[in-house]
């Protein structure tokens, strides 16, 4: 059976089709998320991949033991971010590790949320099986990545810029676009980044081994090779090398983002990018479809998003 031209152009045709693609959608990715569940609770109970390097940061804090050590990337638990991080994750270290872990991928979900806009668009999003992965391992990256949107989305979002930065390196890949397109975020960011250089003060105040350590395990893993399992390289066994390839790759993509106006590529570029490169680092691009989503299907808030980037 044939169906005329006229109706598959037609504006109903769109819809039914939508509509069922949409329902697909929901049923694929709330089947995947279903028995992903299954399988993360199956685990161990839950615990994540990621989450018991931030616990376990939190106790050593408290029990005035080092935080690094000088091992592989792919250590179990191996802490690489900042002192000041650990120090914050002290309040999660007085939990039980298990309800820590439940905690942090019940906000990533939530971060996801965000990121997407919908809980529908959420659901959908589950059949990117990066988005899954990051849900089971229980890594900070779609916290970070609904930490950029919200950067975009609100100038108050700019305040949060410098500590997204602090644990990644990629979200300050979108500083040159909210500088350039988005002027009401220069003094936030300005703000916040006082801020945070204050809590830094700190924290090295109060644990300077600590931060000479860091250094040292910065030293360290900038000769070791950044591999693993999903582990995408642009220079193979490159360790450090190859993440500053990248971040000045990404670098040169977000400056491109923001003298032509494109929030979308900015967000791309600083979502991605991060010290260790891995397949499911890509999970925040299913928040792309936000830039680019029709004006009949976008909320108030999303519109004016739109209309901004539209004067640039």
């Amino acid at each position: 059976m044939n169906i005329p031209n006229r109706w598959v152009r037609s504006d109903r045709f769109r819809q039914v089709a939508s509509r069922a693609l949409l329902d697909v959608g929901l049923a694929v990715g709330g089947s995947l998320a279903l028995a992903s569940f299954v399988t993360i609770a199956g685990d161990h109970g839950g615990l994540g991949y990621d989450t018991p390097s931030y616990w376990e940061a939190g106790r050593h804090v408290l029990d005035g033991t080092p935080l690094y050590q000088r091992d592989p990337y792919t250590t179990l638990a191996l802490y690489t971010y900042p002192p000041i991080f650990a120090q914050l994750c002290v309040p999660f270290a007085l939990l039980p590790e298990l309800v820590f872990a439940w905690m942090s991928r019940i906000f990533a979900v939530l971060c996801l949320r965000y990121i997407t806009g919908s809980w529908r668009a959420t659901v959908v999003s589950c059949i990117f099986l990066p988005v899954l992965i990051e849900l089971s391992i229980a890594n900070v990256t779609l916290e970070l990545a609904a930490c950029l949107m919200f950067a975009m989305r609100d100038r108050r979002g700019a305040y949060l810029l410098p500590w997204a930065a602090m644990i990644k390196f990629g979200p300050a890949l979108l500083v040159p676009y909210l500088w350039l397109r988005k002027p009401e975020t220069r003094l936030p960011l300005v703000v916040g980044t006082l801020v945070f250089l204050a809590a830094c003060l700190a924290s090295f105040v109060l644990a300077p081994a600590a931060w000479s350590d860091y250094v040292n395990m910065l030293r360290f893993q900038n000769v070791t090779a950044l591999s693993g399992q999903g582990v995408i390289n642009l220079i193979p066994s490159g360790g450090g090398v190859d993440f500053v390839a990248r971040f000045a790759l990404a670098g040169a993509v977000s400056v491109v983002a923001a003298v032509w106006g494109r929030g979308w590529l900015a967000y791309a570029a600083a979502s991605i990018t991060c010290p260790v490169m891995a397949f499911s680092r890509l999970a925040p691009l299913v928040g792309l479809w936000r830039f680019r989503r029709p004006a009949e299907f976008q909320s108030p808030s999303d519109r004016e998003v739109a209309a901004g980037e539209a004067l640039a």
